[in-house]
């Protein structure tokens, strides 16, 4: 008799265990309040949403002095993924071989990927962008114009990351004008929006 008292025992201390172990099997499909629990939860690979102004400053320098400067600006959100670009060209129609029409863009092309916060930095940010500014040589500036049946086309594209100090001016590239002695010089100054 005390030897089937102790197998009850045993049994009964026994079930409580078995039954947490069966539980754990079945508790790989979540449960409403686990699932609940993760969606919550923000990830972690995933930034806050941010907004940021992008302003370029494009100066034509030669001898040393500014000649020329243009600015242009657009907002970006970071986890956007997509690009952002301003475009301020002409279509100029040519005559192809074929006695086609085509048209041919001359100005400039801004596209810029979302800025992203430099991990472990405060208020620095990396942005990634190319810049194409194009023209067209006057028939004076160049005996190739002078010379050529359809426009000359001058073209400078530079492609860059910048990291840069939210709200100051950050010089992204300069470019020598291998036709001029006049130098591009390219600033972009990102401001975080709130």
């Amino acid at each position: 008799m005390k030897s089937f008292a102790r197998i009850l025992l045993l049994v009964t201390l026994a079930a409580p265990v078995f039954g947490q172990a069966a539980g754990k099997s079945t508790g790989e499909q979540p449960t409403k309040s686990d699932s609940a629990v993760k969606k919550e939860a923000p990830e972690k690979d995933v930034a806050p949403e941010a907004f940021y102004k992008l302003a370029f400053n494009i100066s034509e320098i030669e001898d040393g002095k500014r000649v020329n400067q243009r600015e242009y600006s657009m907002v970006s959100r970071n986890n956007d993924g997509r690009p952002v670009s301003i475009k301020a060209t002409t279509r100029v129609p040519i005559n192809s071989p074929e006695k086609q029409l085509q048209y041919l863009d001359a100005g400039l092309d801004i596209r810029c990927f979302a800025p992203r916060e430099v991990a472990g930095v405060a208020g620095k940010v990396a942005a990634n962008c190319d810049v194409v500014i194009s023209n067209f040589v006057v028939p004076d500036q160049s005996t190739e114009a002078r010379n050529s049946v359809g426009p000359v086309l001058r073209t400078t594209n530079t492609s860059a990351w910048a990291v840069v100090t939210l709200g100051k001016p950050t010089v992204m590239s300069i470019i020598d004008d291998v036709n001029s002695k006049k130098r591009i010089q390219i600033e972009v100054t990102a401001t975080k929006i709130d």
